[in-house]
């Protein structure tokens, strides 16, 4: 596997690993995110996307007819409120003053689950404002504690 590839797939295989018990839908749209990434890269040949794809199919039939698996605005939603959940930790640590390297990594992971929106076609204006958001918060957050002032 070419490794610049795999860094773009990785952190949405990662993150469906670590949704899969607690939300299986949004695991299921963090692979599917990650296969889209794959096919577009121009790495479809691959055998680890023909594992993703299996892996994919399994776990639609496994999840079943959940209403967000059968309608994207559904899907949309769903995915759309888990990761807001997960921002909003993020930047309610933040606020009330108590930001470290775990806040840093929650905004990442946020803005992880923000994108896999563009699964479901053009991000909306707003939530591309709270990935760029997302980024800048962890990147501060992260120059802070090096420089010691978390």
């Amino acid at each position: 596997m070419n490794p610049s590839y795999f860094k773009l797939v990785e952190p949405y295989i990662q993150r469906a690993q670590e949704t899969a018990t607690v939300d299986p839908v949004v695991s299921y749209f963090c692979k599917y995110y990650a296969a889209r990434l794959a096919i577009t890269s121009g790495n479809s040949a691959d055998g680890f996307l023909s594992g993703l794809l299996d892996e994919l199919e399994a776990e639609k039939l496994k999840i079943g007819d959940h209403a967000s698996m059968v309608n994207d605005a559904a899907a949309s939603a769903h995915v759309l409120v888990f990761a807001l959940r997960v921002f909003a930790r993020a930047d309610t640590e933040d606020r009330e003053g108590r930001a470290g390297k775990g806040t840093a990594k929650t905004f990442i992971i946020a803005s992880q689950f923000l994108q896999v929106l563009a699964s479901f076609g053009d991000i909306d204006p707003g939530v591309a404002e709270k990935i760029k958001y997302a980024k800048w918060r962890a990147t501060e957050i992260l120059k802070a504690a090096r420089e010691g002032r978390v």
